[in-house]
């Protein structure tokens, strides 16, 4: 909410006054009764409040609108904001007087000055009054959908998409990825970098699967195979090896919150939490299909209660 900054010189003439009692929603608001709301509440609403709690606010919160009745009749998360005809009981009174340290509207420190309180507490005794047409609005518009935002990833259905011809460039292209890779490198002008040595490929392979650089005795292996599919040879070996799914298993449990101490004060430790862990590490190396994993530590009550227990639930 904003501070409201200028102030009617005429606002305590106003408020002298006396407003009648028993005035109700129901209570057909007079001319005079409107020209209040129009000339004198609405300005404060509308430069303290209408930024976050009105139909057109871009930053909508609380699930409170204050620009129609029948939204200040239905209120927001905490209930109606006026009760007509009691200030008393009413919300928005309550939380611009200050008197809640949880309610206090203007928020961080911008209480509105005296005078414009007192001219709530006058609007809200007096049925808080309001145009007919104020109360047409009866939906929050939290911000226009464009075609562009329609065509933001994850809201596309997903579909295969077809792979892009490079002209006489096939020899550049081993898969069907690398042809999306190209186009796009076409596209800014760009190429490709110069292809790894063998020394630096199969670096980066044991560190991209297993977490760990390849051994002298590994290194040498590798470079001593020159048939064709030596790579792919050094694939499916650190692909099979236990290491693989300890390196991956890490993304998992930490995913899941996994950890054999409770942590904090209380840091008692889980006695059987490696059970989980061990499980998980398995189940990668085994290659276990994704749903069966799920499942199976659900199979039995017991282990249910222990997965809660290992994700902090």
């Amino acid at each position: 909410m904003k501070e409201l900054f200028s102030k009617t010189a005429w606002l305590p003439a106003l408020l002298l006054f006396t407003v009648p009692s028993g005035r109700t929603a129901n209570t057909k608001p007079t001319p005079a009764d409107l020209a209040f709301y129009e000339q004198t509440v609405k300005p404060i609403l509308a430069g303290a409040c209408f930024e976050c709690h009105s139909h057109e606010a871009k930053k909508f919160k609380g699930g409170l609108a204050l620009d129609s009745a029948a939204a200040i009749h239905k209120g927001g998360d905490t209930g109606p904001a006026v009760v007509p005809g009691d200030a008393e009981k009413s919300l928005l009174v309550k939380a611009v007087r200050y008197t809640d340290p949880d309610l206090q509207m203007p928020p961080k420190n911008k209480k509105l000055g005296s005078d414009q309180i007192a001219a709530l507490e006058k609007w809200v005794k007096l049925g808080a009054p309001m145009p007919e047409s104020g109360g047409e609005k009866q939906t929050v518009r939290r911000g226009k959908i464009t075609e562009e935002d329609k065509q933001w990833w994850a809201f596309v259905p997903v579909r295969k998409p077809a792979v892009p011809t490079i002209g006489n460039r096939k020899s550049e292209i081993g898969n069907p990825i690398d042809a999306f890779i190209l186009q796009k490198l076409l596209a800014n002008q760009l190429t490709h970098s110069a292809p790894a040595d063998r020394v630096t490929l199969a670096r980066r392979v044991h560190f991209d699967l297993t977490g760990l650089p390849p051994t002298p005795f590994e290194l040498e292996q590798f470079l001593a195979d020159k048939s064709a599919d030596a790579y792919e040879k050094l694939v499916d070996r650190l692909l099979a090896s236990p290491r693989y799914g300890e390196k991956w298993a890490r993304h998992w449990l930490d995913l899941v919150r996994y950890g054999e101490s409770d942590g904090y004060k209380a840091d008692d430790y889980r006695q059987h939490a490696w059970r989980y862990r061990d499980y998980v590490v398995k189940s990668l190396n085994a290659d276990k299909p994704y749903t069966q994993f799920i499942t199976a530590p659900l199979a039995r009550p017991s282990s249910l209660r222990r997965v809660r227990r290992l994700q902090g639930r």
